[in-house]
């Protein structure tokens, strides 16, 4: 699934779904009253638990209230969530351009030769699989650093979970009308707990293999470990790397943290990682870190040789900073602020510039900030340098 569109898959999907459901139910022929099925010529008698008012309804009051209601219900669902994913896929397209930009212009800027970096010689332990090791040979990433295992839950699985409860929900209402109802409720929730028991059985939780997989770092890059095989990734071969961090809190005290990562590659692979992949709040900073080692060098010299690097909506240059139509000289940029996942630039005197966007907007944020950082408050003849 492509990354930047997964919301507006999912958020299709779900519409789909919702308009189908609102569909069945308004056409259904089947009619209860409290879980009884009810024939034409049948009353039901319905008592408020507020008031205590009775309200007697015949067969075809009663069937016209649950058809209505049950398709309206599911018309609505299904309208919100096809909007929802219409301005996903929008903002999705705009992400697709964006990272289109940035990734031209990083690709143009790690061709620059620079000096290798020292390479460890720590040889990687026993624990490690061979076709790891090897992987990381063929690739040349040197001497290896550490290792980390998978999350111990896995996106599948989560997914897979939700879909179950679903499923058994629908179960109950398919046992409640009989009939074509209940066989095809009962098929759904058969099908998604078989899935969801299937994938259970293969992830970290259970399986002792899946244990053993999980990430090598090395110098120069590293491998990843799944049950479909080793990939191997270079540092300098990351064209963008985007970060999303989302904190949930309760009453001011923050009760979880969702981690995601999206890496696109110069040879147009893809890798998506959050909390279901490792502990993203380790290996999140590594990923910025050793990103940012490779191409700030090199960006530094891409700028002073007159060439702009787009980050986002942010276009940097040798003589300063533009956001849009705004635009402003490194003189006039003190450095970047962060805070609750949002990234301005200020004057020196701290003062906010040129607009602020989410850092999950901004690509390769974390070489945007030290580059920012290294030429703030630099007139442009000494940026140009």
């Amino acid at each position: 699934m492509i990354p930047q569109y997964r919301g507006a898959i999912v958020g299709a999907v779900i519409g789909v779904l919702g308009l189908g459901l609102a569909g069945f139910l308004a056409t259904s022929s089947d009619v209860t009253c409290d879980g009884n099925t009810m024939s034409p010529g049948d009353q039901c008698v319905h008592i408020s638990t507020k008031t205590g008012a009775r309200t007697v309804n015949s067969y075809e009051e009663e069937a016209s209230s649950q058809r209505v209601g049950g398709g309206l219900a599911g018309g609505i669902l299904g309208v919100v969530f096809l909007g929802l994913g219409t301005q996903q896929a929008l903002a999705g397209r705009r992400r697709e351009r964006e990272s289109a930009a940035a990734g031209q212009a990083t690709r143009e800027l790690l061709s620059i030769a620079m000096p290798p970096d020292p390479d460890a010689s720590t040889n990687p332990p026993p624990t490690i699989p061979a076709d790891a090791i090897q992987a990381a040979w063929q690739a040349q990433l040197g001497g290896y650093v550490a290792s980390m295992q998978p999350g111990k839950r896995s996106a599948a699985l989560v997914y897979l979970a939700l879909l179950a409860i679903i499923g058994i929900f629908l179960f109950g209402l398919g046992a409640a009308q009989g009939g074509v109802a209940l066989l095809v409720f009962g098929l759904v929730a058969l099908l998604c707990l078989g899935a969801f028991v299937a994938v259970l059985v293969r992830s970290p939780l259970v399986s002792k293999k899946a244990r053993q997989l999980g990430f090598h770092l090395f110098a120069h890059g590293f491998v990843r470990a799944t049950a479909a095989g080793v990939q191997a990734y270079r540092w300098d071969q990351i064209a963008t790397i985007y970060q999303s961090i989302i904190r949930q809190q309760v009453y001011g005290a923050t009760t979880n943290t969702n981690y995601s990562y999206v890496l696109e590659f110069v040879d147009g692979r893809v890798l998506s990682l959050n909390n279901f992949s490792a502990d993203m709040k380790v290996l999140g900073p590594i990923l910025q870190e050793r990103v940012a080692r490779v191409q700030v060098p090199r960006a530094l010299q891409y700028l002073h040789a007159g060439r702009a690097i787009p980050f986002g909506a942010y276009v940097l240059t040798a003589a300063g900073v533009t956001n849009g139509a705004k635009s402003a000289p490194w003189s006039e940029i003190g450095g970047v602020k962060i805070d609750n996942g949002g990234l301005r630039l200020c004057r020196p005197d701290g003062r906010a510039i040129l607009g602020g966007r989410k850092i999950r907007d901004i690509p390769n944020f974390l070489t945007f900030a030290i580059l920012v950082d290294r030429m703030a408050g630099q007139p442009a003849s000494q940026v140009r340098g």
